[in-house]
């Protein structure tokens, strides 16, 4: 199957092969435009956490490196994930696409270079992993914890 911005390019092909008049060019070229940006994922290599420095992981991560995988346990992060699509992204690697996505600002778009994936499948890991979260951990922010949040305590703790 081709590819939309090859159909882009066989419209400006058939056109300079007059195969197609003026009005039928504008028309198509308009209807096949993109409405969002395409960022090349391709052109990057794939996501490794050993490859980013100790500043770079804190900056874009808002956590140290070596506090990662604590954090992947706390959280009870599965070994990888699944996407309704099919794709499959490691545990850890979905961990970090999810810090660097609260990390703000931060678009979609700017976490392409890093993790070399396309947008959908950056925003898919996201949900997937935010809805994993939550499916595991969410009686803890849902239900009252009366031993920590008890009057006492909340007194203590402010």
């Amino acid at each position: 199957m081709a590819s939309f911005e090859d159909f882009r390019q066989l419209i400006i092909l058939y056109y300079d092969a007059n195969f197609i008049n003026d009005e039928d060019f504008l028309l198509l070229y308009d209807m096949f435009s993109l409405r969002n940006p395409s960022f090349p994922y391709y052109e990057y290599t794939c996501f490794n956490l050993n490859s980013m420095s100790e500043a770079e992981c804190k900056t874009e991560l808002r956590f140290e490196k070596k506090d990662l995988p604590a954090l992947a346990e706390a959280l009870q992060i599965p070994p990888s994930f699944k996407l309704s699509q099919g794709s499959i992204v490691s545990g850890m690697e979905s961990l970090c696409i999810l810090l660097r996505r609260l990390a703000y600002p931060c678009r979609f778009g700017d976490m392409v270079p890093r993790f070399g994936k396309p947008v959908p499948v950056l925003s898919m890991v996201t949900n997937t992993v935010i809805d994993y979260i939550y499916t595991i951990h969410g009686h803890r922010v849902t239900r009252w914890n009366d031993a920590l949040l008890n009057p006492v305590a909340l007194d203590t703790y402010a």
